[in-house]
């Protein structure tokens, strides 16, 4: 069985029962009614585009969260959907979850306001729904463009009774910074400061096309309901993070949208959510590229993996819902995984239920000795020794209208990921056989499982009658 040829990837290490604990700072939840600007804002307060923003009403889905600072003090923002009181289907339902969730956790409240509106057009329903946290409360009134608006708007909304309103333009930025004092303010009152830094952690991104249990996964590894699942494909937009602490090492989690196959018509919000998805792959160290074991395997399942190893990541190929399969359907899968990904015989593949958390603690240790293979690197004299070793057992062959192939040497030039260079008289000259001969025992004989490598061919300057290895 494919995941029982893997044990080799398995890290020795003494804290496989650690517990996970989350990172502990301020917590401050942006909310409001649908498309009042709270996207914009925390995009304008983080100097990011972080949070995905259109005009389409209900974007934002999930709790979405950013670390930032101002003043000494550090504090997240949690980004909400819009507050919907009357919700009309089970992904509604859901949704609304989150943003009672985000008002529980929270240690103060943004309630968001379009400026643009009539101060009597405001929804007293929600505003003693959010009252009803009995949270410290910050009034943001967005979207104030004019200077003498910008002076007006405090006393248009002082009938709501909350003491601090804030006037502010989340697009221009006008009055931001003001907020921000105000938010500073609060929170070092209730003894919030600046933290320690923590050691650089890992960053995992969870890939795959959607449905597939990235969310569920997410949450599983939490331990909490952080995003929301459900069986309607594309729930999920925003690529969202957040850090665990797993055997003494941090690790960032993002939990990304899904992939979809190119459509010419696809929604705004989807393509925006798909330059996300691949940003943070890019912005990761390893990817868990999760498939439906239940669904097998697809031809946009090849590409996601194709583009994670173009990427240069450390890669886990996560099957889950195998809990679900007849042990025909698991041999088949098996058969598929070998068939449809025969070039990633490096990469580790795990057997995962997200819903009952089969498999998730193999996923962290492999992910922690994923991160030090890729911050490996090898002394020439081991690696002149390997090269020789290699050599007696194979030699380039010449290439038609080449020149005699011949190599000098091997070196790692870069950790993280690895990156070696082999010295030869032609980079023409080398049989591309020949390089993955060598690009494959790296990976098998020095250790360097679960990350592809860089192998590159640098032309010999000099002596032309220095000796070659071969």
């Amino acid at each position: 069985m494919l995941w029982k040829k893997l044990k080799h990837f398995m890290p020795e290490t003494g804290s496989t029962d650690s517990e996970l604990t989350s990172q502990r700072q301020a917590l401050v939840a942006i909310v409001g009614e649908p498309n009042v600007g709270k996207s914009t804002l925390l995009n304008k307060i983080t100097s990011q585009r972080q949070a995905l923003v259109t005009n389409v009403a209900g974007t934002t889905r999930d709790r979405f969260y950013a670390p930032t600072s101002w003043n000494g003090v550090d504090f997240t923002l949690i980004d909400t959907a819009g507050i919907i009181l009357e919700q009309r289907d089970e992904l509604e339902k859901n949704v609304q979850k989150q943003v009672r969730i985000a008002l529980a956790e929270a240690d103060l409240i943004l309630y968001v306001l379009d400026g643009k509106l009539p101060p009597e057009s405001i929804n007293r329903a929600v505003l003693n729904t959010i009252r009803k946290q009995r949270k410290r409360l910050i009034l943001v009134v967005n979207k104030i463009d004019s200077p003498h608006k910008l002076a007006a708007a405090a006393g248009e909304f002082a009938f709501t009774g909350i003491k601090e309103i804030f006037p502010v333009s989340a697009t221009s930025g006008v009055g931001i910074g003001d907020l921000l004092d105000g938010i500073t303010g609060h929170l070092e009152k209730a003894g919030f400061s600046t933290l320690e830094r923590d050691p650089e952690s890992i960053s995992v991104s969870i890939l795959g096309k959607p449905n597939v249990g990235k969310s569920s996964l997410f949450n599983k590894i939490l331990g909490e309901e952080r995003m929301v699942v459900s069986n309607m494909p594309g729930t999920t937009r925003n690529a969202v993070d957040t850090d665990i602490i797993y055997a003494g090492q941090k690790i960032k989690l993002v939990d990304t949208a899904g992939l979809k196959r190119k459509e010419k018509k696809a929604e705004l919000p989807d393509i925006y959510a798909a330059f996300q998805t691949i940003r943070a792959l890019y912005k990761s160290d390893i990817a868990v590229m999760v498939i439906d074991g239940k669904e097998g395997i697809s031809q946009q399942d090849q590409k996601i993996v194709g583009d994670i190893v173009d990427a240069g990541k450390g890669l886990i190929v996560a099957v889950n819902k195998t809990d679900l399969l007849s042990k025909e359907e698991r041999a088949r899968l098996e058969d598929n995984l070998e068939h449809y990904f025969p070039f990633l015989w490096w990469a580790p593949v795990v057997p995962i239920s997200a819903k009952n958390g089969t498999g998730v603690k193999d996923l962290l240790k492999y992910i922690l000795q994923i991160k030090a293979n890729r911050n490996k690197t090898v002394d020439d004299e081991t690696l002149t020794k390997f090269f020789f070793k290699k050599l007696k057992e194979r030699q380039p062959h010449r290439i038609r209208d080449e020149r005699l192939p011949k190599v000098y040497s091997l070196q790692q030039v870069h950790a993280d990921p690895p990156v070696f260079e082999m010295l030869v008289n032609k980079p023409s000259a080398i049989q591309t056989m020949f390089k993955k001969f060598i690009q494959n025992a790296i990976v098998r004989e020095l250790g360097f499982w679960g990350t592809p490598i860089v192998l590159r061919l640098r032309p010999k300057v000099g002596n032309p009658n220095a000796k070659s290895l071969n």
